[in-house]
This record gives C-alpha cells, sequence and structure tokens, in this order.
C-alpha cells in the first residue's frame, strides 16, 4: 500500500475539502466485496475507531443514514470497479413523494459545538439554494 496523496486541499464553491489518496494490491485472497465492506462508509464520514463509532451512530442518530455516506459505483465484469461517496445529495421517495437531504460534520475530541452546526449549514446551503428556487 501507498500514499499517491497526503491531505490534498481541494477548494469547492460551498466547502474546502481535505482529500487522502491511497492504493494499494488487493490481497490474493480477498475479493472488492471484502475491500468494500473493511473501507465503507469512510472513516471521513463516521469517525475514528471505525466500529465503535457505528455503535454510537446507531445508538444516538434518530434517523438512518441510508444512502447518505454510502457508496454508488459500479463492477465490472472482469472485477474493476469504481465507488463513490454518498453525500450532498437530495434524494426524493416517489411513493411517499417525500424529499430529502442530509450533512454532517466530522466530530472530533476538539470540535466545538457551535462550529460543527455552522458547517452543516454551509454544507446544506447550496442544496436549499436550489430547492428554494
Amino acid at each position: 500500500m501507498k500514499v499517491d496523496e497526503l491531505y490534498g486541499i481541494y477548494s469547492f464553491p460551498q466547502v474546502h475539502q481535505m482529500i487522502s489518496t491511497v492504493s494499494g494490491k488487493l490481497a490474493k485472497d480477498k475479493n472488492w466485496v471484502a475491500l468494500i465492506e473493511a473501507t465503507f462508509p469512510m472513516g471521513s464520514m463516521t469517525g475514528a475507531p471505525k466500529k465503535k463509532v457505528l455503535e454510537l451512530i446507531e445508538r444516538y442518530e434518530r434517523t438512518k443514514r441510508g444512502l447518505f455516506s454510502g457508496a454508488v459505483g459500479y463492477v465490472t465484469p472482469g472485477g474493476d470497479f469504481d465507488f463513490n461517496v454518498v453525500i450532498r445529495s437530495i434524494l426524493y421517495n416517489q411513493s411517499n413523494q417525500y424529499l430529502s437531504f442530509q450533512t454532517g460534520s466530522g466530530i472530533t475530541f476538539y470540535s466545538q459545538a457551535e462550529t460543527e452546526y455552522e458547517e452543516c449549514l454551509l454544507k446544506a446551503k447550496a442544496i436549499k439554494k436550489v430547492l428554494e428556487g
């Protein structure tokens, strides 16, 4: 395994995003499903240690994340695949005619509740702008 890019900073209209890229070879006794199971949901959406945080998310979050912070992608017959994280997305349930979106922030020991809340509002700003017309 190697780190191709560590802490790259990318600016977008609503947020600045820190991105690291890691690459490696899958062990011969593992398949792509094992890789996805081990890496999703990614730590930047859950926190660390991931197993404990997932337990806390299940206990304390009032709504299920559903597709939010999950992955969407494809797998070719040859085993190549590409997935991305579902964030800042609008979900529509046609049966119930229900539209929703979620935002969040990475809570750490040093987080301040007010700034984390403001970050969530900033992330939601572009979606709200589209919905308000």
